[in-house]
């Protein structure tokens, strides 16, 4: 009997000793955790700031070209309407919006065919479309790439738990951990920074395109405007 009281309170001592242990084992911070992707993390990192950077940008951009302007499109359609070209090219000219810088294109070259007049504002509004998909590319090269980057640091991480193993011929989990943090660690940032990257530019393209509509729409009604201005015109002379 006292055998037994003395084995259970050895072992009472062990666990005792075992949970001080655990309790005072000092936790690793985020930041230390997240160290452990190794060099991969670099490019990974360095993609995901150019992918917030142009997401801002591009974001500012649209909302400064694509506005939606009513009342100053009333204002141009009625200065067009009453034959003050002069006028209605100076309200488009102060203007920072896309549609305004097509409109004063074709305002430009009111005196001609209405053919050309078009053509004018076709040109323009290619260039006004080029500047809104400016710097696109880099986040679709950002969505492609960042997780094709984080698969490469899980092979890395792969190749380091076969290394250790080789070298200590141990499968103990203190073997293995620092592989299968840099595996992990590297598959889960690059896909958060590519989901990032596809996300923004599926959200601004959609944007792209409803400015681009607004622009056609702004520009047909200039163009009847116009039409209708010359067709009263030429019906005042006869």
């Amino acid at each position: 009997m006292n055998l037994f009281v003395l084995l259970q309170a050895q072992i009472d001592s062990s666990m005792f000793q075992g949970s001080q242990i655990v309790q005072t084992a000092p936790e690793e911070s985020y930041l230390s955790l997240v160290m452990k992707g190794g060099w991969i993390l670099l490019p990974i990192f360095l993609l995901s700031l150019l992918a917030i950077y142009v997401i801002i940008n591009k974001w500012l951009v649209i909302n400064r070209l694509g506005k939606k302007d009513s009342v100053w499109m009333s204002r141009v359609i009625e200065l067009v309407s009453e034959g003050k070209i002069e006028k209605a090219l100076k309200f488009c000219v102060e203007r920072p919006y896309a549609s305004a810088k097509v409109i004063a294109a074709g305002l430009k070259e009111f005196d001609k065919e209405d053919i050309e007049i078009q053509e004018a504002m076709e040109i323009e509004a290619r260039q006004q479309v080029s500047i809104l998909e400016d710097q696109m590319n880099w986040l679709g090269i950002t969505a492609s790439i960042a997780p094709m980057l984080g698969f490469l640091g899980t092979i890395f991480g792969v190749i380091k738990i076969f290394y250790d193993i080789a070298r200590t011929n141990d499968l103990a989990i203190d073997t293995i951990s620092t592989g299968l943090y840099q595996k992990m660690i590297c598959s889960g940032a690059g896909l958060l920074v590519g989901i990032i990257a596809y996300s923004g530019y599926y959200l601004l393209n959609g944007r792209i395109d409803k400015v681009v509509v607004n622009i056609e729409k702004e520009s047909n009604e200039i163009l009847k405007a116009i039409r209708a201005y010359k067709r009263g015109k030429v019906g005042e002379g006869a």
